[in-house]
């Protein structure tokens, strides 16, 4: 459990002055603690170790509904960059910023992240059906065939506006930065959710992240030594980008509450039935679960375009007795016969 500290002001509610005499140690007086453990990335008033990250979001004013259910698998693709941002390629943004998205979709603790390298297959598939060769994506695209991530997330930078360099006042000090001045750095995404079953875009939004307003800002280098990301961390655009990710993951995990989530039935053991998803998916012990057979893809023959698929008939139930990190046991709710291998199992609706 993380250990929990008294309250103390956090450095924008310190007098300029003092602050600064904090960061360079001359200062002995009471709240000149909470500069050294100051987190510059969360909200005013907040300790980086007695915070949960959906609390983080909620101060943040990205507050999502109480959420229990089971994590939907969601994998990070490249941003296309279609502004003039020059800070694109000074800060590697072609890495760094789907690394961002992967972050902000974490903390929202509704998703399980799937490693980039292994998305390689999904991304390919994703190429053919952008390309127009759509037939030839629908023959990976299959339903009930065992997926890295059913859901892919990415977008476009479509604008910057405003101070992107953050050379606006201040003084700074081995690494830190004290300054007052007001920014209006802005950025506009185009934030989209594909369904790589059959290469639609389920879910699309344009969002604009906005800079904070005029504060007293102390920033320091988090992001490690072998990265450039130290210096955007320093500037306006760096507190739009992460507001506009925010908001980008707020709207994405919305969605998915909409959306199908599915396992499958990888093995029976001991006559229980063993499905790809665990703790880590925050399936528990108790819960009960619908069997289906896989549904029909409807195709257009003219183009190959998927075009859906029929929802498949319910086989059984089975109920979950024992949880691993990655894998679940079930039984067969009013006994029966053990589903195949392969079985879809409906997660949520």
């Amino acid at each position: 459990m993380p250990l929990s500290h008294p309250r103390v002001p956090s450095p924008s509610r310190l007098a300029p002055g003092l602050a600064f005499l904090c960061l360079l140690g001359l200062a002995a007086a009471p709240g000149c603690e909470s500069v050294a453990a100051y987190n510059p990335f969360e909200s005013e008033g907040t300790r980086v170790d007695d915070k949960p990250d959906a609390e983080q979001l909620a101060e943040d004013g990205d507050a999502l509904p109480p959420y229990a259910g089971v994590k939907h698998a969601i994998g990070v693709v490249d941003f296309d960059n279609r502004s003039n941002w020059a800070g694109w390629r000074t800060y590697s943004m072609d890495r760094n910023f789907p690394l961002m998205f992967e972050s902000a979709l974490f903390d929202t603790g509704r998703f399980v992240l799937v490693e980039r390298e292994n998305l390689a297959d999904v991304v390919l598939e994703q190429d053919l059906a952008d390309s127009g060769r759509t037939a030839a994506a629908t023959e990976v695209a299959q339903t009930g065939k065992l997926r890295p991530a059913r859901y892919l997330a990415t977008g476009e930078v479509t604008g910057v506006e405003g101070n992107q360099s953050g050379q606006d006042g201040g003084i700074g000090f081995r690494g830190f930065r004290v300054g007052g001045g007001q920014s209006n750095a802005q950025i506009n995404l185009i934030v989209k959710l594909v369904d790589t079953t059959s290469g639609a875009i389920v879910a699309k939004e344009s969002i604009t992240g906005k800079a904070g307003s005029s504060k007293l800002r102390v920033g320091m280098n988090r992001f490690g030594v072998n990265t450039n990301m130290g210096s955007f961390a320093k500037t306006p655009m760096s507190e739009a980008v992460q507001d506009a990710l925010n908001q980008a993951a707020r709207f994405i995990a919305l969605q998915m509450e909409e959306l199908p989530n599915t396992g499958l039935v990888v093995s029976e053991i001991n006559g229980q039935v063993v499905i790809n998803r665990g703790s880590d998916h925050n399936l528990k012990a108790g819960g009960t679960y619908a069997l289906v057979e896989p549904g029909v893809e409807i195709t257009d023959p003219g183009t190959g375009e998927i075009l859906g698929t029929t929802e498949g008939a319910e086989l059984g139930e089975i109920r979950i007795v024992r949880v691993a990190e990655k894998m679940s046991y079930a039984e067969v709710v009013g006994g029966g016969d053990l589903p195949a291998t392969g079985t879809i199992v409906r997660l949520s609706r």
